[in-house]
């Protein structure tokens, strides 16, 4: 099981994010928290979110940002691949329950051809990603409960 908490994940993620940075590039670059903010903000606005299921973009930027420190530059993508997750594994059960078979074929297309493309330094994510797909696909939401229950509690949705 991945158990990835969206608070706990940063401190981790950015020192993943700023070795990755510093193979790539001699000097990692690194913002500050209102950096950060603006940088959430722009970057949720090129993925898609299902209905009802968007999130506070202040609130998330505030729980996962740098606080007084500084965050490299690029860490909010894994902080919101990880949100967006949440988001369309939420909002495939919000259509199942509620008997909307258009919106659960979105999530489970989303569930199937994006959420496996996020996080490419992470295959074991990928993995299940896919294999969340494929459980969901066949009716089985055990994955997509288990991913929910693990890295969606902090997440505020407006």
């Amino acid at each position: 099981m991945v158990e990835r908490k969206l608070t706990a994940l940063l401190p981790i993620s950015l020192v993943a994010v700023a070795l990755l940075a510093g193979c790539a590039t001699p000097q990692p670059q690194f913002v500050d928290q209102g950096q950060y903010a603006k940088a959430v903000r722009d970057s949720a606005s090129k993925l898609t979110w299902p209905d009802g299921r968007t999130p506070d973009l202040d609130v998330l930027a505030e729980k996962s940002g740098p606080g007084p420190d500084k965050a490299p530059v690029g860490s909010e993508r894994i902080v919101l691949e990880m949100t967006n997750a949440c988001a369309w594994y939420l909002g495939w059960e919000d259509a199942r329950k509620r008997g909307d078979q258009a919106a659960e074929s979105t999530a489970l297309k989303v569930m199937d051809e994006v959420l496996p493309k996020f996080s490419p330094e992470d295959p074991d994510g990928q993995r299940y990603a896919r294999e969340t797909a494929a459980k969901a696909k066949a009716g089985n939401g055990s994955l997509a409960a288990d991913y929910v229950a693990n890295n969606c509690e902090s997440v505020v949705w407006k």
